[in-house]
């Protein structure tokens, strides 16, 4: 089985992007550990195609080469918070029309393939400057999981998950910055997302 893994810099998590085999040190590479322990029998070919700073437009771009042309039975697809954060890092906005055009036909070509497609909400917890996302964030969560719901696929609502945790945890335990998960907050989400890919194995 051939699982890709789909998004930006929340999937990348420092994968040296010369080596396509490389799966870099954040949630990607502890599920692929975990589920190789698991499953210790199985065929199993991981391959992480996180690309840090993209947004949906940047994935459309090279979709064709990373997920069409890999065959991949599973695809995990992570990607939003960037279509909400360039408009503060850099005065790109992107309308929840335009996500939603973009974010539907990712969908669309990675269904076509044959793969089982798992979403993964994107998410952003309240530290630094981040609670200003959250407006922005709730349109484009609303369009996935009308995305979810259209399509009959599974969505992880990591952002839900996250707010829930740090109701009682501090945020610093979950993300560095508001954004891009610790150690901690990749284990909770690989172990997330193993319980959804085990229906497939």
């Amino acid at each position: 089985m051939k699982i890709v893994f789909f998004g930006d810099s929340i999937t990348e998590s420092n994968r040296n992007v010369l080596d396509p085999n490389d799966l870099g040190v954040g949630y990607v590479k502890i599920a692929a550990g975990k589920l190789r322990l698991l499953y210790p029998d199985a065929s199993l070919e991981m391959l992480n195609r996180g690309v840090g700073g993209d947004r949906t437009a940047e994935l459309l771009e090279r979709i064709q080469t990373d997920v069409v042309e890999e065959h991949p039975d599973v695809v995990v697809l992570q990607v939003g918070v960037n279509d909400v954060w360039h408009r503060f890092l850099f005065g790109k906005e992107v309308t929840p029309e335009q996500f939603a055009e973009n974010y539907g036909k990712l969908v669309e070509i990675i269904k076509g393939t044959g793969a089982k497609l798992l979403l993964l909400q994107p998410f952003v917890l309240n530290m630094e400057d981040k609670s200003r996302l959250r407006p922005y964030l709730k349109k484009i969560n609303g369009v996935i999981t009308d995305v979810a719901a259209r399509e009959k696929l599974t969505l992880i609502p990591l952002d839900e998950i996250f707010m829930g945790l740090t109701q009682d945890i501090k945020p610093e335990q979950f993300s560095v910055d508001g954004v891009h998960p610790t150690h901690r907050g990749c284990r909770y989400i690989a172990d997330l997302v193993i319980k959804e890919l085990k229906k497939y194995l």
